[in-house]
């Protein structure tokens, strides 16, 4: 797991996804495959495309939730807004990175409260400021509107489940460079850029224009909610979870002859799988479908507990069988 670990702690906010993209061109072409970079920063990854038929794209996007810089105040506090869906608490106290005109290192801090049982105490991303050790002058020459930050976190792994940051999409990534290892002819890997803040998988839908593909995949994560307050529906130690519908319609996406065939490679290969039903999030899946006449999309997750929190959770047996599954079904007739 020393190259998930690498993927987890590196700093990659939407549209700064430059370590983890080096990263991935180094494994990949450490394994003998094409590698392009396309206008949007998308790693392309290929062993051979055929002109008999359009290929098969599996990707996973390389960036992460983190901060946007909103202003500099007078006295040098940087104030911020989400780049991406997360509530503002999970920020209290954390170390972020900014990459402003040169990097600048910071503690997220909350204003002052006189009364911590104060009614309105409830956290609001304008009450969160960045508080750094340099003079104020310096804030702003080095940092203005629109710089975009991450937060450091540490990697950890037990024998059954690894913990960190940006496990989505990180896991994905991971899973994409161990297909890379046996990748058949017409199968092309993506990293992709901007799915956290366009909704939409900016980075993916531009890059499908030109892919062309007959399949795509999302290689995503999914909700776990196997903890308190969750309804148990998906759970960690589950298997993969194939989606069948998202809050962008991806259930009229999904042919029933994937599903089908996605169901006989689990039950033939012995892997359990998870029926991934949300109303409230979106893989690049559920937007491609709508390119070029209706692409055919399918989202296979990882399940992962505490999604877009700082501290991610996901079981090293439901790692291993989505490539598991992943590897099967693009080794057959699909």
């Amino acid at each position: 797991m020393n190259l998930l670990k690498q993927l987890s702690e590196a700093i990659a906010p939407a549209g700064k996804e430059d370590s983890v993209r080096d990263i991935l061109i180094n494994h990949f072409r450490a394994l003998g495959l094409n590698v392009e970079v396309d206008e949007q920063g998308n790693v392309i990854a290929y062993r051979n495309i055929l002109s008999s038929s359009r290929p098969i794209v599996l990707s996973a996007h390389m960036d992460e939730i983190g901060v946007l810089v909103r202003y500099v105040d007078d006295d040098g506090f940087i104030r911020i807004v989400s780049l991406g869906g997360f509530l503002p608490e999970y920020l209290l106290s954390k170390r972020v990175l900014l990459f402003g005109r040169q990097n600048v290192e910071g503690v997220v801090q909350r204003e002052f409260l006189e009364d911590w049982r104060d009614e309105d105490r409830k956290l609001k991303f304008k009450n969160l400021f960045i508080q750094t050790d340099l003079d104020k002058e310096d804030v702003k020459k080095l940092i203005y509107p629109g710089v975009v930050g991450g937060v450091y976190q540490s990697f950890r792994e037990s024998n059954r489940y690894v913990f960190g940051k940006s496990l989505d999409d990180r896991i994905g990534l991971y899973i994409l460079t161990e297909l890379a290892k046996d990748l058949p002819d017409n199968v092309i890997l993506m990293g992709s850029t901007e799915e956290e803040v366009s909704s939409i998988g900016k980075g993916a839908m531009n890059a499908v224009w030109r892919l062309d593909p007959r399949l795509f995949i999302a290689v995503d994560v999914g909700e776990a909610n196997d903890y308190p307050g969750g309804e148990k529906f998906t759970k960690l130690d589950g298997g993969p979870e194939v989606t069948v519908r998202e809050i962008r319609g991806i259930g009229n996406v999904i042919r029933d002859k994937y599903l089908e065939k996605i169901d006989r490679i689990a039950t033939d290969s012995g892997i359990e799988i998870q029926y991934r039903i949300t109303t409230d999030s979106a893989t690049e899946a559920s937007n491609i479908y709508y390119l070029k006449g209706g692409i055919p999309s399918i989202a296979i997750c990882t399940p992962i507990r505490y999604i877009h929190t700082f501290n991610e959770m996901a079981s090293k047996h439901d790692i291993q069988n989505t490539i598991q599954l992943l590897s099967n079904l693009i080794h057959s007739d699909i």
